[in-house]
């Protein structure tokens, strides 16, 4: 019986370190790329100011130290060791310190009075959040650490290259004094990285008591409102360059939910082995690649149509990925057991697979033949040559 709740204990410790080495990843992730920009002087003191330019690296570093910290100590502990609380603790600080670094980064591009309320709100929630969980005082691993693991990737990585992105479109508002300050763009993006930094704080600190049906349906709602925030941000920034062919981009969602209520009412698909949660790489670097071409394009109400098209077929195999994500997640899975059989999802599965690698071998090729047309340009008509 010992020996069996030993190995209990072991099993909950391992997957509390895989979920704080997400959690320092996604850190790493946010905050390294702004370091990196300020190491080769590509922000101007003068734009911030001394005394909050300091502040602002100050806060970057603690929440890198922070945000690594919690793994380090799950790793050095021993199995009969289970640091939840001081884990916990370092969470709570990492996550409000990346708030505030997220309003700092964002100052150049929203609004002070929209940062200043969305801000607190953020702030508010975590904290509510925090009082919450130490309230309780019963501090021991959550039991249903796979199902938040899973879910915990999804938001840290989707979390991460949003990050990328509103660092892009600082960047871009510091260099450009004539930037849309306050744009649909930029208030999309601040409030989606808020989120995304509040989803991922909520599942480090896990309601303890939820049943595995209740942690499921919390998952759920996590990943399914970060995916539909991504997917109005894709659409917001099509619509802003494209218009109405940006509708296109309805109909990635629209073929996966037509071909499983298809194969549910129509046909019945033989077994397929059980697929693990499909890897987020694949949608990163296309969603990447999206941000920097779209960042350096956006105030141009005409891009080319290499650009548009190439746009267009990046943010599809980003849907394509998301959903090829999520239907392959233990979670969504468990949310419709009984309505739609494991077969069903299988087949979905391999359609937005397929959809996700189609997309990105067309938007490679457009990407192609974007740096080959800019090959021949001259370098005025390009961008401005520096000394």
């Amino acid at each position: 019986m010992i020996s069996d709740q030993s190995t209990v204990f072991v099993e909950m410790a391992d997957e509390l370190k895989k979920r704080f080495g997400c959690f320092a990843e996604g850190m790493v992730v946010t905050v390294c790329p702004m370091l990196v920009v300020i190491a080769i002087d590509k922000v101007d003191l003068k734009v911030y100011g001394h005394h909050a330019f300091s502040a602002m690296l100050t806060m970057a570093a603690i929440t890198l130290i922070l945000g690594i910290c919690p793994f380090i100590i799950c790793w050095f502990s021993g199995p009969s060791i289970r640091p939840v609380l001081v884990t916990a603790i370092l969470a709570t600080l990492s996550s409000c310190s990346l708030l505030i670094l997220t309003c700092f980064i964002a100052q150049l591009v929203v609004p002070e009075i929209t940062l200043i309320i969305l801000g607190v709100v953020f702030g508010f929630l975590v904290l509510l959040r925090a009082v919450l969980y130490y309230h309780r005082g019963n501090f021991v691993e959550c039991q249903h650490d796979k199902i938040l693991n899973e879910s915990h990737e999804f938001l840290t990585g989707v979390t991460g290259v949003l990050f990328l992105g509103l660092e892009g479109l600082a960047l871009e508002g510091h260099d450009d004094p004539m930037f849309e300050k306050g744009g649909p763009v930029a208030i999309a993006s601040f409030i989606l990285c808020a989120t995304g930094v509040c989803m991922m704080y909520l599942e480090m600190t896990p309601p303890i008591d939820f049943t595995a049906g209740h942690i499921v349906r919390l998952t759920v709602t996590l990943d399914s409102f970060m995916a539909g925030g991504i997917f109005t941000l894709l659409m917001v920034i099509m619509f802003k360059l494209m218009r109405v062919p940006a509708l296109l981009l309805l109909l990635p969602p629209l073929v996966i939910i037509l071909e499983l209520v298809y194969r549910v009412h129509i046909i019945h698909p033989a077994a397929v082995q059980m697929s693990v949660p499909a890897s987020l790489e694949l949608t990163k670097v296309t969603f990447t690649g999206f941000l920097a071409v779209s960042i350096t394009v956006i105030r141009n109400t005409s891009p080319s149509k290499l650009t548009g098209c190439f746009l267009l077929f990046a943010a599809a195999a980003i849907v394509f990925g998301l959903s090829w994500r999520l239907l392959s997640q233990k979670n969504i899975r468990q949310s419709f057991t009984g309505t739609v059989s494991r077969e069903y999802f299988d087949a979905s599965v391999n359609l937005a697979s397929l959809g996700t690698h189609v997309c990105i071998v067309i938007a490679t090729v457009l990407l192609l033949a974007m740096a080959w047309t800019a090959r021949g340009k001259p370098c005025y008509e390009m961008k401005p040559c520096t000394a």
